[in-house]
């Protein structure tokens, strides 16, 4: 409940569609810099909410009436300057003649060695009439966007035209001014059934407008509308809607009145493969695709118009022609494709370039091939899964030569898969082809299956390689050619499923081998690789904890466990063993390993067993290294009490620090410390 002297404050900036991708980061920024805003400036506010449509961004909260009192401290002369002779000087007087004050009411503190004098101001408190056009027009001009436009003779940027402003506080028209628009009075209904201003002189006028102009200016509402409707059509035809999330909120963010519809197209088109259909609907005209009770698709889509308006079967039987058109070219792609089966055009691959600096597809295939046959012992393949992985690298990028990828690039892998299916090759040599683009995204699922893994994995790996061989690197500005989104595929993969039994680095490596690359390449990759990878784990790990992890090098299928694990050990026992690492890094950071365990004697002897037995753990027994670890850290404490490592006689002193770099190495064998 808000306070009864708050008012209701509404701002609603007009805007001529913006695009749907950007408007709920639009929103949610907007709606946060008003609030930042609005703190800053010291106008209280409860119960703030953000809405939106393609066509405007609104704000609304329950505002103080005036902003927040608070006191400035002034720093005025030193006071060596102030007084002379006990006696005011001009200076004071200048001074409190500015802040308008008596001598008694100020203060002295001590600044970097000087004492001055400062005065208490009182900041004026401004109603929230006053201050709100200033906060809105600094919000507005430093909203981030994607991109901006220029619809003015000046320099007045924004995403699109702003083309109305309205601000309101309870029964208040507000006036203001921002990116060269004068607030007022008007507002607009949907741009399909109200065209026209829509007057208002209040809060509640506000949103009694918006109805009537057919505006939901709640999204959420908005797509639960959709959800529901297109729900009851599809039912209405004993079928079920296949909403995709990412085209339910694009849809969602298309309109501002939705209304959904049922059209049809002729069932001959179902002979088509279920993912051009799909593909033809989705990514072309944002359709919904139906499914019957088997789970196959129904001859129907739902569409969704913007606003509610009349002759609406005339709206779906345009719908209906433009999607026909589009099924039939896709069908005849699809029959100009098998008119030869998918292996027929490796040998096209030759004329197909990947880079002028990196060659052809058939280099690449060719690339992998070969990177698969050095590293054949790594993976868990019978012989059968070898000849099923040589022949899903001969037809992985074949596709890229069909009709129908060329007319649905959205479509590679899954085609490939598709039409190496029909020529009858295997299903794990048709899920290895379908799934050689994933993880495509943050969100995306893995590889499904031993051979889909393996070649997700080398894929990647020659991508990355082959580009940076050639220097061709991702930037903080510029990726063109998705570089570190294949980094981030090749770590997810190697971390998130079974198949690298190696380390991430060895396989780089291996590339870098086969490719004569200098090995500063392998470790640049690897370091792309690792950085995002620690982007990637970022939203659930805590940073020092994921640096202290990658750090050491160890297979990433133990990525998981090991970050757990190191979460779980108790916050004293870690400090205890990082101050001792730093330790025995510091003293042995240039030194070699020259232990001489038969040189040592009394602490030296023990402390080196404990180092031996530590380093024998195996490397995946975490919990094992740890317990050897513990029991190591009092015996070094006592080794650097008893014991002078830097000893006058060279001998004696290049034996204990090499019994340092032993004892550095088994501390930080699975963690780095330091980096905690």
């Amino acid at each position: 409940m808000s306070s009864p002297e708050r008012k209701t404050f509404v701002v609603e900036v007009g805007v001529e569609e913006i695009p749907s991708q950007y408007l709920p980061d639009m929103g949610r920024d907007f709606g946060e810099r008003m609030a930042t805003g609005l703190r800053e400036a010291r106008l209280g506010f409860e119960d703030p909410r953000t809405f939106y449509t393609p066509r405007r961004l609104i704000w609304t909260a329950q505002l103080a009436p005036r902003q927040a009192a608070e006191t400035e401290m002034v720093r005025g002369p030193a006071v060596s300057v102030a007084f002379k002779e006990g006696l005011p000087t001009p200076a004071l007087d200048g001074f409190l003649k500015r802040v308008g004050l008596p001598i008694d009411a100020l203060q002295r503190q001590e600044i970097s060695g000087k004492e001055y004098l400062l005065a208490p101001v009182n900041k004026p408190t401004l109603s929230a009439q006053e201050t709100i056009p200033e906060v809105l027009a600094q919000v507005l001009s430093g909203l981030p966007q994607p991109r901006s436009m220029r619809w003015r003779a000046d320099d007045v940027r924004f995403v699109r035209p702003v083309r109305w402003l309205t601000l309101l506080l309870d029964d208040q028209v507000l006036t203001g001014e921002a990116l060269g628009v004068t607030s007022g009075s008007l507002t607009y209904g949907n741009r399909t059934d109200h065209p026209d201003a829509l007057r208002v002189h209040s809060v509640d006028q506000y949103w009694q407008a918006l109805k009537e102009g057919a505006v939901m200016w709640d999204p959420v509402e908005r797509q639960e509308t959709i959800l529901l409707q297109g729900r009851k059509l599809a039912q209405d035809s004993d079928g079920e809607v296949d909403f995709d999330p990412g085209l339910l909120e694009e849809v969602t963010n298309l309109v501002e009145w939705p209304t959904a519809f049922v059209g049809r197209f002729d069932p001959e088109f179902l002979e088509v493969p279920e993912p051009i259909l799909i593909t033809s609907m989705r990514v072309h005209q944002r359709y919904f695709p139906v499914r019957g009770a088997d789970g196959r698709l129904l001859p129907l889509f739902i569409a969704v118009r913007n606003g509610m308006g009349d002759r609406l079967d005339l709206v779906r039987r345009g719908n209906e022609k433009v999607l026909r058109a589009r099924l039939s070219d896709a069908r005849y792609f699809y029959d100009l494709d098998r008119r030869e089966p998918l292996a027929a055009r490796r040998e096209k691959l030759a004329e197909v370039t990947v880079h002028a600096k990196l060659g052809t597809y058939a280099d690449k295939v060719e690339r992998v091939t070969r990177l698969f046959q050095r590293t054949r012992d790594w993976w868990p393949l019978d012989a059968e899964g070898v000849r099923d992985f040589e022949a899903s690298a001969a037809l992985y990028k074949c596709d890229l030569l069909t009709q129908v990828v060329g007319e649905f690039p959205e479509l590679q892998g899954e085609m490939g898969a598709i039409y190496a299916g029909l020529d009858g090759a295997p299903k794990a040599v048709q899920d290895a082809i379908r799934d050689q683009y994933r993880p495509g995204f943050p969100g995306d699922r893995m590889p499904h299956g031993a051979l889909g893994q393996v070649l997700g994995l080398l894929d990647r790996v020659d991508t990355l390689m082959s580009f940076y061989h050639a220097g061709i690197k991702a930037t903080g500005s510029e990726d063109p050619f998705g570089l570190r989104r294949a980094a981030l595929g090749l770590g997810r993969i190697a971390a998130e499923t079974p198949i690298l039994r190696r380390t991430v680095r060895d396989l780089l490596q291996e590339s870098q081998d086969m490719l004569g690359a200098d090995a500063a390449v392998a470790e640049e990759v690897y370091g792309l690789v690792k950085s995002r990878m620690a982007s990637f784990l970022a939203d659930v790990w805590p940073d020092s904890i994921i640096a202290a992890t990658l750090a050491r090098d160890f297979p990433w299928t133990e990525l998981g466990e090991r970050l757990a694990f190191l979460k779980g050990l108790p916050l004293d026992a870690v400090e205890e063993v990082s101050q001792a690492y730093k330790r025995v890094h510091r003293i042995a950071r240039d030194a070699e390993d020259t232990a001489c365990p038969a040189a040592y004697q009394g602490v030296e002897r023990t402390l080196a067993e404990e180092a031996e037995a530590c380093l024998a753990v195996p490397a995946e027994d975490l919990s094992g290294w740890w317990q050897a670890v513990i029991a190591m850290i009092p015996v070094v404490g006592a080794f650097f009490e008893e014991v002078l490592v830097m000893d006058p006689d060279p001998d004696v002193r290049a034996a204990r620090l090499g019994l340092v770099v032993r004892v550095g190495r088994a501390l930080g064998r699975c963690y780095a410390w330091e980096l905690l």
